[in-house]
């Protein structure tokens, strides 16, 4: 029986994944970094200050790079604001699970001031019981920190949540906190989640219960 559920947020809840690639490109540019697409595609999870660590190394000191992270995301906020739509099904799912008193969680590598601004445009910052962002624990994701700390304010056994995830990290978090977890196919194929460890995908949440059916996975 799920208790609780936990969602990422971008490119989970939100397509925001367009919008974050478009800061980085500016920064990037405004920072006179070349071949910037490729330094994003071979990227391979955590936060904005861990791909600022693995594009400049030791050029920077940690302060440095933490107020570069900074300058970053305010231009991602800029572009972003306004601009905030939800994956399609989402309000109507998470409403869903709060009428059935179902426990709901972020756990996102973003930063709380994107957290905020996300939740509040998309008006349902307070459905969540737990919030749990990058900037506020010791390893992101694939690390399963953030959901072990998620499951520690719900108060319950791992195998009562499910995990809902659009990366590949995000997926082997899950994996790795022995969480059963569900894919979104916004920014990677039903393969290659599959292959990361997720119990089955969705395109989106749209008739959600019977996808989950279809998977062996009931919560509503």
């Amino acid at each position: 029986m799920i208790k609780g559920v936990i969602f990422d947020m971008d490119g989970t809840i939100v397509d925001s994944l367009p919008y974050h690639h478009k800061a980085w490109e500016i920064f990037f540019k405004h920072n006179k970094v070349e071949n910037f697409s490729k330094k994003l595609k071979d990227y391979k999870g955590g936060g904005t200050l861990d791909l600022m660590k693995a594009v400049y190394g030791d050029k920077y000191s940690i302060k440095e790079l933490e107020i570069m992270s900074h300058d970053k995301e305010i231009i991602f906020r800029d572009i972003y604001r306004g601009n905030i739509q939800p994956i399609n099904g989402f309000i109507e799912f998470i409403e869903s699970l709060k009428s059935k008193n179902i426990l709901i969680g972020l756990a996102s590598n973003a930063i709380r001031e994107n957290v905020i601004l996300t939740l509040e445009e998309l008006n349902v910052y307070n459905y969540f019981n737990s919030i749990i962002c990058g900037d506020e624990v010791k390893k992101g994701k694939p690390d399963p920190e953030m959901f072990n700390k998620t499951l520690e304010s719900f108060d319950i056994d791992n195998k009562h949540c499910l995990i809902f995830e659009d990366s590949i990290e995000g997926i082997q978090g899950a994996c790795n906190s022995g969480i059963n977890s569900v894919g979104i196919t916004s920014s990677s194929t039903h393969r290659i989640l599959i292959d990361a460890g997720a119990n089955g995908t969705i395109e989106n949440y749209l008739n959600i219960s019977d996808k989950l059916k279809k998977i062996n996975l009931f919560i509503l």
